[in-house]
């Protein structure tokens, strides 16, 4: 154990778990010291497999016991909130959590407020795939002349994948010079269950970024990445500039044009995600190890995340008003019973 390392704890032990650990354990900046998780035969086999012998079945006993920097938490949405709340009351300083990161704004605005003196930050690790870096850097500059138009598409529902495309849509577009979101026109159709709550199964949205538009759209009215045959890596976000356009799909590739040329490289999944994933873990010890507040600017916290969660709810907004949804308008009361009411009994916006 190197003292360089981040002392991290994860509550979680399902399905997602296995690939999280083994990102931890491969980067080189977290020791992981403990699991937890109420199934006992979850944590026991994961506890096994990993060589991770402090296993434990109460969250808050962890935590305190083990005084760890970092609480990771790998669970379904509609059980984590209380999680989160859980491990704060516990002493938890720093947590990564997984996406969506809440499945109406209420709990949005609730991880906000735990958000304000800790860094809650999100894994949605994308941004850190080495072509994206290259990406940040190559919008930084300018290279794509004034951005004016982004598309973000995923073939699954928008709490799916949405999360994923609609971070780096935004990212390009912040870093682009282009600002938050000001409003969202949208549509939805069907009905889809993610977990226990109600989702469109169909999204197509247009959102204002100042003199620039984001189009979104998840669900099977997307557009299909030439050459993919799996839903999962049916993803590609696009960037057109008045000097350059950049097109990245998940699985199949990316396409750079720019001063009359054209260049293009590889996308691979899983290898992309692996690297990705540590490289958050390998940035998360950095600044946590850090000097100051520098926790307060980390790419996915809870800030940003929420932000981008606002997008995905004022998208219900719309359907179910007909009408542009409004950001500066902040949530009426009427507003939120009407989403509240739409994921809990099921309700299609038209």
């Amino acid at each position: 154990m190197s003292d360089d390392k981040l002392r991290a704890v994860q509550i979680g032990c399902g399905d997602r778990a296995p690939a999280h650990i083994a990102a931890m354990l491969d980067c080189g900046a977290i020791d992981l010291v403990a699991l937890c998780d109420r199934n006992e035969e979850k944590r026991r086999k994961l506890g096994e497999h990993f060589g991770i012998t402090r296993l434990y079945h109460d969250l808050k006993e962890m935590i305190q016991t083990e005084q760890p920097e970092l609480v990771t938490i790998v669970t379904r949405p509609e059980v984590r909130l209380p999680l989160i709340e859980q491990a704060v009351e516990a002493g938890a300083s720093s947590l990564l959590i997984e996406k969506p990161i809440a499945l109406t704004p209420s709990e949005s605005r609730r991880l906000l407020e735990l958000g304000r003196d800790r860094l809650i930050a999100v894994n949605t690790q994308y941004q850190w795939m080495r072509h994206w870096q290259h990406f940040w850097q190559l919008l930084a500059n300018g290279e794509l002349g004034q951005v004016r138009l982004l598309r973000a598409s995923t073939r699954t529902n928008i709490l799916e994948q949405g999360p994923h495309i609609l971070d780096l849509a935004l990212k390009a577009a912040a870093i682009s010079g282009l600002p938050a979101p000001e409003w969202v026109l949208a549509a939805c159709d069907g009905q889809e269950h993610f977990g226990a709550m109600s989702v469109p199964a169909d999204t197509s949205a247009t959102i204002g970024l100042g003199e620039a538009r984001l189009h979104l759209n998840a669900g099977p009215s997307a557009p299909e990445v030439p050459g993919e045959t799996v839903i999962w890596y049916q993803q590609q976000v696009e960037v057109i500039g008045d000097e350059g356009r950049l097109w990245v799909s998940l699985n199949q590739g990316w396409k750079l044009w720019r001063e009359g040329k054209y260049e293009g490289g590889e996308t691979a999944w899983p290898k992309n995600d692996g690297e990705a994933q540590q490289a958050l873990f390998v940035e998360l010890r950095d600044t946590l190890h850090s000097d100051g507040e520098r926790w307060r600017s980390f790419p996915t916290c809870v800030e940003v995340a929420a932000r981008n969660s606002e997008v995905l709810f004022g998208c219900y907004a719309s359907a179910l008003s007909e009408k542009r949804f409004i950001f500066d308008g902040g949530w009426s009361e009427a507003v939120m019973a009407k989403i509240n009411h739409f994921v809990h009994s099921g309700k299609t916006p038209r």
